[in-house]
């Protein structure tokens, strides 16, 4: 005996008052023999006080032109949608949209059907603002799908989540007609904690063209994030109709994670589409970054220009492109162009920044790639065939000669072996682009200073409507940038970043906007005009960037008076003051209250050539110093300064100041490393190179009473010995400071031991 389900009320209510209206109206027109005219009609949706109180029985009535209005309420809607009719293009469409203001969401618990939202060879369709989530139990279903052929199909501003199963995926096109889906727009769509696996999160597959996926999210799904596909003939019978004639602009992916096939999911992926932009994207933390691939045999991924994005701490690899295996498809025919790289191959699988697989006649050109600390920069295999590569900006931080390059199964070390072995990025540099931020995802360059800078193709133009990853100009200078940063051009009339306005003043041109117009609201270097900008306008005694108190330029902009306490930036200095005028000077004597020495030495030497130029000082049998005392100079928070004062008939003067900061890379390896377990004997120091202050050698070591150590070497130009002899009336003092307040001096008195025209020589030594 089969039992008879009973019949879902979709919770049908007496028709409101729009809907009344309409009808009233159609039967006027009948009555008196009038055209029958129609008009578009908003219906409300609401758990009281609307036309309908079920959001399909409001889609039922809907014709082109009509508006269904849902409104939030305590609990969700428990309802999967369908839309019966189109829209077309004289009345309009058919709008399913969120009431103004509020988040209604709609819920699939219990609710029978695989998509939350089905429109099957519709046309003229928007569904904008719903909160859809928990399609569960699923077996190939959606959040929307769009199936069958139509057009003008928008999609926006919808949060699309929970979607659990298997292929239970977030916004799903299919284009399995002969007829296209066309002039399609997702824009500005939310989709997180999704499994789509082994599908999609947000895909477009078979016969679609004339697409805009533009401002989505997908974060956080167990799959491909996005995807745009061609050659599954049981998609779509016809294998040359393939999602094509895209733009993919301004989309974020995070944490797109296959959770099969050894974990293999593109941020954004393009599998046998052609024609299809890709600009100013992000993808982060997924399995690869970006990839165009081409997955089905016979099929050719051709025509994808991929430029301007960001692709940074992928967990395998930032861009891959090409078939995976010999017997299936190529790509071919596309271009790489001023993207910018950092820090992918997380996970260290040995693909580095950049993985070429079975590719062909395909350009990489303008794009920024900078390794992890596995230095590897490109890996490319034996099907990586006319494949070209020029003005790339190359950086690893142990430098040139330790990164890692494989050419079509070929190792090179170093990056002028990998140019000669090669025969690629003859025209290409490499250096530290100056990110701001990479580790968090800030990758606009340094200006002035980075590489990238007017570094680019000088050949390159950009498209009409290209831009930066700011929206900015693509070119402002003679060349283009490297990646997808162009540093601002202040006074262009674009605002771009780090610019707060720009109103089209060029600086320095004549006869544009001059005089330059300061305090028009956007000063000349297109910052707003206020305190705090570092442009002086009326009401500013100065301006110095900045709002904080205590550096002689006020949180107002105003003097801070004389004597008014403040710092100098020289820690060779003390009792530093304003001077009334916007100045902040300290007196260059040595510091009172530093730990003091049993014993000491220091030796200068003034040679030729000034390469000979040595320093040593030694303090020794010092007062008691704990490892706290010395603070962390290895992970960047204790930055080190070493100062020499020579007193003449009893005034000290600074003659010799070295900084050393905390951190850093010397020769690309750490300039500072403890010593023992928990740094327990201390900190030393070490830079062949002598880039700070000619420092080689530093020493710290702890201790109690009488025990503690601290010893300094310098060497070479950087040095820059003070002339000699020195005056030494009556003394020369020597101290080491930190930036955590701690300091270690030793004094010597006259006579010296040696004090001439290339030396100077003496001992310190406390007598008990």
């Amino acid at each position: 005996m089969c039992a008879v389900a009973p019949k879902r009320s979709r919770g049908r209510r007496a028709p409101g008052a729009a809907h009344l209206a309409h009808i009233a109206l159609v039967a006027l027109a009948i009555l008196i023999g009038l055209p029958q005219v129609s008009e578009a009609t908003v219906y409300v949706v609401a758990e009281s006080g609307g036309d309908f109180t079920a959001i399909q029985d409001a889609l039922d009535v809907a014709v082109a032109g009509d508006t269904v209005q849902v409104r939030e309420k305590a609990t969700p809607y428990f309802e999967k949608l369908t839309f019966p009719t189109s829209g077309n293009a004289g009345t309009g469409p058919i709008t399913l949209e969120a009431f103004a203001g509020e988040d209604p969401i709609v819920d699939g618990t219990g609710v029978g059907g695989d998509n939350m939202i089905l429109i099957d060879t519709k046309s003229y369709i928007v569904v904008q603002g719903l909160v859809l989530r928990n399609n569960l139990g699923v077996n190939d279903g959606s959040g929307i799908r769009i199936l069958g052929s139509g057009s003008h199909i928008e999609l926006r501003d919808n949060e699309i989540h929970d979607m659990r199963g298997s292929h239970a995926m977030g916004i799903t096109v299919y284009g399995t007609d002969a007829t296209a889906i066309s002039d399609l727009i997702i824009d500005g769509n939310e989709i997180h904690d999704c499994e789509p696996a082994q599908s999609e999160a947000l895909t477009l597959n078979g016969n679609v063209t004339d697409f805009q996926v533009t401002n989505n999210t997908v974060r956080d799904v167990n799959s491909i994030g996005i995807d745009f596909i061609g050659g599954e003939t049981d998609i779509q019978p016809n294998p040359t109709l393939v999602a094509r004639n895209g733009l993919v602009r301004g989309n974020t992916v995070i944490r797109a994670n296959a959770n099969y096939g050894g974990g293999f999911g593109g941020g954004i992926y393009v599998d046998g589409g052609k024609d299809i932009i890709i600009e100013n994207n992000i993808s982060t933390e997924s399995d690869l970054g970006l990839e165009i691939g081409a997955e089905n045999s016979g099929t050719v991924t051709s025509g994808i220009i991929v430029r301007n994005n960001l692709i940074y701490a992928n967990e395998k690899v930032g861009i891959v492109f090409g078939g995976f295996q010999a017997s299936v498809g190529r790509v071919r025919d596309c271009a790489f162009l001023n993207n910018s790289l950092f820090g992918n191959d997380t996970l260290g699988e040995g693909l580095g920044e950049l993985w070429i697989q079975y590719a062909e006649d395909n350009t990489i050109r303008n794009n920024i790639f900078y390794s992890t600390d596995q230095n590897l920069l490109i890996y490319s295999e034996g099907g990586n065939v006319n494949n070209t590569l020029d003005y790339n900006l190359f950086f690893t931080a142990d430098g040139a000669a330790q990164a890692e390059f494989t050419w079509q199964n070929t190792f090179y070390q170093g990056f002028a072996a990998y140019q000669a072995g090669s025969g690629e990025d003859a025209n290409s540099l490499f250096g530290d682009p100056l990110y701001v931020d990479a580790g968090n995802g800030d990758l606009h360059v340094t200006a002035p200073g980075s590489p990238a800078i007017n570094s680019g193709d000088p050949a390159f133009v950009p498209d009409p409507n290209e831009a930066d990853l700011d929206g900015g100009t693509r070119v402002n200078g003679p060349r283009v940038d490297i990646g997808a940063d162009e540093v601002a051009s202040c006074g262009n009339g674009t605002t771009e970043a780090p610019e707060t306005c720009d109103d089209g003043c060029l600086v320095g041109v004549p006869n544009v906007c001059e005089p330059v117009d300061d305090g028009d609201g956007c000063d000349s270097n297109c910052t707003v005009t206020g305190c705090g900008n570092g442009i002086i306008t009326a009401g500013e005694d100065c301006d110095d960037s900045n709002t904080a108190n205590g550096d002689c330029c006020s949180g107002t902009c105003q003097f801070d008076t004389i004597g008014t306490s403040c710092d100098d930036a020289n820690a060779c200095t003390i009792t530093d003051e304003c001077d009334g005028a916007g100045a902040c000077a300290g007196s260059a004597e040595p510091a009172a209250g530093c730990r003091s020495a049993l014993r000491g030495s220091i030796q200068l030497k003034d040679r030729v050539p000034d390469t000979r130029d040595q320093l040593s000082w030694k303090f020794s049998k010092g007062d008691a110093t704990t490892v706290a005392d010395f603070g962390d100079p290895v992970n960047g928070s204790t930055s080190y300064d070493l100062c020499m004062y020579d007193e003449s008939a009893g005034l000290p003067s600074l003659i010799l100041h070295a900084s050393i900061p905390a951190s850093g890379l010397c020769k690309g390896k750490p300039c500072w490393k403890g010593a023992g377990a928990a740094n327990k004997n201390g900190f030393r120091y070490s830079d062949s190179l002598t880039t700070n202050g000619g420092i080689k050698k530093i020493t710290l070591k702890p201790g109690i009473d009488g025990k503690a150590k601290v010893q300094v070497k310098g060497k070479g130009t950087n040095v820059a010995p003070p002339p000699l002899p020195l005056a030494q009336d009556t003394s020369v003092t020597v101290q080491l400071k930190n930036s955590a307040g701690v300091c270690w001096s030793t004094t010597y008195d006259t006579p010296a031991d040696k004090n001439e025209a290339e030396q100077f020589k003496d001992k310190h030594k406390v007598v008990n």
